[in-house]
């Protein structure tokens, strides 16, 4: 009996041991996701891509860059791959949306006409008033001269650039003329341009004024991908070797984009108002 007793005791004494085990750890609370920011460019042009990212800010203070699910609310305009690459169809405005795990973040882009690249091609003067000497010389600027209604011309060279915060800023240059043009991309996707210019003795004298020239109410638009139409004006001021004055209204026949890189010309052709156009070298006054 007394044997079996201690048996007893034993195993009583096994059991309290048991019972005194470490207690687990507390369980960790999960991680979730408590926002997300889209970051990417607030602009793009037309035909052109740009990426965009997501970062996730986490429950415990940190941040983590994340694959979400991409939209586009306006593919027209804008369509967005699974990566996060926009690519800019046509003039407007899209929202692009990211959504990952049970959050999304939304954000306004957007996609202005490309402008930007060298330029060439035709143009028909369709109205035409010429004054003073330029009335009377030749038969009459308007009526033999490059301006005469109806006459199909070069139109001009153009190389322009495209900047600003929402890439809506032109600046640029005519290929017979050194000084710049500049514009702007209105909301509705039009291009407009002004620049006033010299025509100077580039042969004998460069500080002779021929004429000078503006370029007034430039107003066109992308007709197709590449592709310009539109019309402006010119005001004419003569000063050597007949003075006068002429208005000139031109309309695009074809203006075509030729490169989207600018690139420099050693020669530049000039038009002057005797209605001539000769290369010369680019001299500066």
């Amino acid at each position: 009996m007394r044997l079996v007793a201690l048996v007893a005791v034993a195993s009583l004494i096994g059991l309290a041991a048991c019972d005194h085990k470490t207690p687990a750890a507390p369980s960790q609370p999960a991680i979730t996701v408590n926002g997300l920011a889209i970051s990417g460019p607030d602009a793009l042009l037309t035909g052109l891509a740009a990426s965009y990212t997501v970062t996730a800010t986490l429950s415990d203070g940190s941040t983590a860059t994340v694959t979400p699910v991409w939209t586009s609310n306006n593919p027209t305009v804008a369509s967005v791959d699974s990566g996060g690459r926009l690519e800019g169809r046509s003039h407007g405005s899209t929202s692009v949306s990211a959504a990952y795990e049970g959050r999304s973040a939304s954000k306004i882009v957007q996609v202005v006409n490309n402008y930007g690249g060298v330029w060439k091609g035709t143009s028909v003067a369709r109205a035409c008033t010429d004054s003073g000497e330029l009335t009377n010389f030749d038969g009459g600027w308007c009526r033999s001269g490059w301006a005469r209604v109806g006459n199909v011309i070069q139109a001009p060279d153009m190389t322009l650039v495209q900047t600003g915060a929402n890439l809506s800023e032109i600046t640029g240059t005519f290929s017979y003329f050194e000084e710049p043009i500049k514009g702007v991309v209105t909301p509705d996707g039009r291009l407009t341009l002004s620049g006033t210019f010299t025509d100077r003795d580039w042969w004998d004298d460069p500080a002779v004024i021929f004429d000078a020239l503006q370029i007034t109410a430039w107003d066109s638009n992308l007709s197709a991908p590449g592709v310009m139409a539109g019309r402006w004006s010119e005001h004419l001021v003569s000063l050597y070797p007949r003075r006068g004055e002429g208005d000139v209204d031109l309309e695009i026949i074809t203006l075509t984009r030729m490169a989207t890189t600018p690139a420099a010309s050693p020669a530049v052709v000039r038009r002057n108002h005797r209605g001539t156009r000769s290369i010369a070298p680019m001299i500066a006054p």
